[in-house]
């Protein structure tokens, strides 16, 4: 019983964590403060997350650095490589690139070679508490709507594409030029 209790109360800890980060992304006043941020150095410290999930992180960082405010950027790869891991197949892979737009913006991307989401629910991925059904994972269905407001307030476009090699999911965000 204490168990599942600690389960509930795991689960409950994390929608009001969800919840509250969702509502400090509300309009705000003061305008958005960016700044230089090292991608390389983000990323650091996932790859054991990667292996205790029994999948690895590649990197493909062809563009090092994007002007973003830090604490919101690494909130937005947290839920996108969380994601990724959950969603993932045993022996997988996660990829995050950066590449440069033609227009001068920066396209941010993690891709993954999971099980993927019918192109047909795509579109409502980032709509709040909206989850795919059938996963058999647990979750409240707000981070990819975290994410969408991340790259709102950003002024960054989100989609979702296939994954890798035609597998899984990617999510790309494009940033506009500085």
């Amino acid at each position: 019983h204490l168990r599942l209790l600690r389960a509930d109360l795991d689960r409950c800890t994390a929608l009001v964590e969800s919840l509250l980060a969702l509502a400090r992304l509300e309009p705000q006043a003061e305008p958005l403060v960016r700044e230089p941020v090292d991608l390389d150095a983000m990323l650091d410290g996932l790859d054991p997350e990667a292996q205790a999930a029994g999948m690895r992180i590649e990197r493909a960082l062809s563009v090092p650095q994007l002007r973003a405010a830090p604490a919101l950027l690494a909130s937005a790869l947290r839920n996108l490589i969380d994601n990724a891991l959950r969603y993932g197949r045993e022996g997988g892979r996660v990829r995050i690139e950066s590449t440069r737009l033609p227009q001068g913006g920066t396209r941010l991307a993690v891709r993954d070679d999971g099980t993927g989401v019918p192109p047909e629910q795509r579109a409502r991925l980032g709509e709040r508490f909206f989850r795919v059904l059938g996963t058999g994972q647990a979750g409240n269905g707000l981070g990819l709507s975290i994410v969408a407001r991340i790259a709102a307030l950003h002024g960054a476009s989100l989609r979702f594409e296939d994954g890798l090699d035609g597998r899984g999911l990617s999510v790309v965000l494009d940033f506009p030029p500085d």
